[in-house]
């Protein structure tokens, strides 16, 4: 008797357990609206178990079976979560926004505008479809190269295209841990590649879903803006607290830095030429007006002085060079973050390193460590 009174105890502490997430009370998911169902001519009878009641044609959801099943979605995604990102699927209107504001401050992937076929199941050719993506962003930061302009607002054109698309999932490498969707009947081509590839699902299910495709299965209002937000919310913190969610902010964080700089460099050494090209004019005019006479000999006068303070200087300047970080260096996101997690940071750290040394280092191919070493030249 003692030992069955221990377990259920263990048991009861074992379900209250949840992560330092809150969930949200029955009232705060009753002003939110999660209880609004469809029309009962609207629903899917596979939500019968979800349903409270039927009241002037509407069907309620049970809120305590909300409650619970969140908190079990919680759970399995703290765990998923850990293992690897997250995908968040929003593409209606109402949702849309939500989903890019909450995965962009806490570190999930998304897909807000439209779903791109194959995905999961295809996912190799769209990853190098992202990867030219990214590659075209870094080109045009730095003043496209060798294109001429028209190609150039070609090209910006191209980017901005793939951004509708890509923006939200630029630096998915490998399928997600798991995948969260607002409403499982808008994106059932989602739920589908999903399920033919074997990822969880956590979605949110209204009346008019069918909850057997879900893996876990959060009944609630995924209409309502209200709805939507507190349940996002409450996933999101989870999402934020892991350690795939936190590297994804600072990738994203240092990209945009990335582009930044390069353009900033392509800018001002753009501004330097036309100076030059200005300063050439002007004294080819003043040749040509007699207002100068082209020096036929130069007169060139040595002067001896201490060298001992440039030495000193360019010692210091040598110093400050090496303790730069290895982002002043102008390499793509995916090299640096190569180098950071191979423990190199800063400039000094690649000194003496070889092409054989770099290529080394995990996620260092021969083109990246060639390109590393031009770089420090």
């Amino acid at each position: 008797m003692e030992k069955t009174t221990k377990k259920v105890v263990e048991e009861t502490k074992t379900l209250n357990k949840v992560s330092t997430v809150k969930l949200p009370e029955l009232i705060e998911l009753l002003q939110a609206g999660c209880h609004f169902g469809h029309k009962k001519s609207g629903w899917n009878p596979r939500m019968k178990q979800y349903i409270y009641e039927e009241r002037n044609g509407i069907h309620i959801i049970d809120l305590v079976k909300t409650q619970e099943l969140l908190k079990k979605a919680v759970e399995e995604l703290e765990k998923l979560s850990n293992t690897g990102n997250i995908l968040i699927v929003g593409t209606k209107g109402q949702a849309a926004s939500i989903v890019q504001n909450i995965a962009e401050e806490k570190g999930a992937f998304y897909v807000n505008r439209r779903w791109p076929g194959g995905l999961f199941t295809n996912f190799e050719t769209i990853r190098r479809s992202i990867q030219n993506l990214v590659k075209m962003e870094e080109e045009v930061a730095q003043g496209g190269k060798d294109l001429v302009k028209k190609e150039v607002l070609m090209m910006e054109k191209e980017i901005a295209k793939l951004n509708m698309i890509y923006k939200g999932i630029k630096f998915m490498d490998k399928l997600p841990a798991a995948i969260i969707v607002i409403d499982s009947k808008v994106e059932k081509i989602a739920v589908r590649e999903a399920n033919r590839v074997g990822i969880p699902i956590i979605s949110m299910i209204d009346t008019n879903s069918n909850p057997d495709l879900i893996t876990y299965s959060i009944p609630a209002n995924d209409d309502s803006l209200k709805s939507i937000t507190l349940i996002m919310n409450v996933l999101g913190e989870v999402i934020g607290t892991s350690k795939y969610g936190n590297s994804l902010v600072a990738l994203r964080r240092d990209h945009e830095a990335v582009l930044d700089r390069m353009n900033r460099n392509f800018l001002e050494k753009k501004e330097r030429e036309e100076k030059m090209a200005n300063e050439e004019r002007e004294r080819m005019k003043a040749l040509r007006e007699g207002k100068i006479a082209e020096s036929k000999g130069t007169v060139v006068r040595v002067v001896k002085k201490d060298i001992t303070a440039d030495i000193v200087a360019a010692e210091e300047a040598k110093k400050e060079a090496d303790s730069r970080q290895i982002e002043d260096l102008g390499l793509s996101a995916r090299v640096l973050k190569a180098l950071k997690e191979g423990g190199i940071k800063t400039i000094s750290d690649l000194s003496g390193k070889s092409e054989k040394d770099l290529e080394n280092i995990k996620g260092i191919g021969e083109k990246a460590a060639k390109e590393i070493l031009k770089s420090l030249r």
